[in-house]
């Protein structure tokens, strides 16, 4: 057999090897990736979570394993009926939607907006994605109070300002409705946000 041809097989085969041993690795990493978001998922950081909102969780022996129930009903099954879901988990209603927020503050399942009006977990539009990429910057980025906002926010000028104010406020609130943000409270009385990872960090 011709000398170039063997050099070729051979070539071929290591270069075949190791393309395989390349999608192995990245295959490994993308999966301890994947396991590494999720271990940050633990039942006292949930009750904690909870908390924040006004719920007091009590001890549940099976908690593990229905975050991991949920997770895989909405990202692997692709289930939208959040009563399905809770009756598949074994938690009331209300309960299976704060866990579902839990997951979406610890970014394990993302773009999703609760329905709360037909109890379904949709994808979001891409409507409602550009309003969350607008305000991501200073509720995740910064942890903004609203006049905080508007002294970034390009546009806003002396004569409009109230105007933006009324804008942003009611836009933070279609966002919160539809539990498009999260880890996020907002009193529209004195115009504030509470927000969970400062409460979190003063706790801790």
């Amino acid at each position: 057999m011709n000398i170039e041809i063997i050099i070729g097989i051979i070539v071929g085969v290591l270069s075949f090897v190791g393309i395989i041993s390349l999608y192995g690795v990245i295959t490994k990493n993308s999966q301890s990736m994947e396991e590494e978001t999720f271990n940050n998922i633990s039942e006292w950081s949930y009750k904690r979570y909870a908390k924040f909102y006004g719920k007091t969780e009590l001890n549940d022996m099976s908690f593990d394993e229905k975050m991991n129930k949920i997770k895989s009903l909405i990202i692997d099954e692709n289930c939208d009926d959040i009563h399905f879901i809770a009756e598949e988990v074994g938690c009331a209603y209300e309960d299976c939607i704060l866990k579902i927020n839990y997951l979406k503050n610890k970014r394990v399942i993302g773009d999703y907006y609760i329905d709360h009006v037909n109890g379904l977990i949709r994808k979001c539009s891409e409507e409602d994605k550009a309003l969350i990429e607008k305000y991501k910057p200073y509720i995740y980025g910064s942890h903004s109070q609203i006049k905080d906002m508007l002294a970034r926010l390009p546009g806003v000028t002396g004569k409009n300002y109230n105007e933006e104010k009324k804008k942003v406020i009611q836009e933070l609130k279609y966002l919160l409705s539809k539990d498009l943000i999260n880890g996020v409270i907002l009193n529209e009385i004195d115009e504030t946000i509470t927000y969970y990872s400062i409460e979190k960090h003063k706790n801790e």
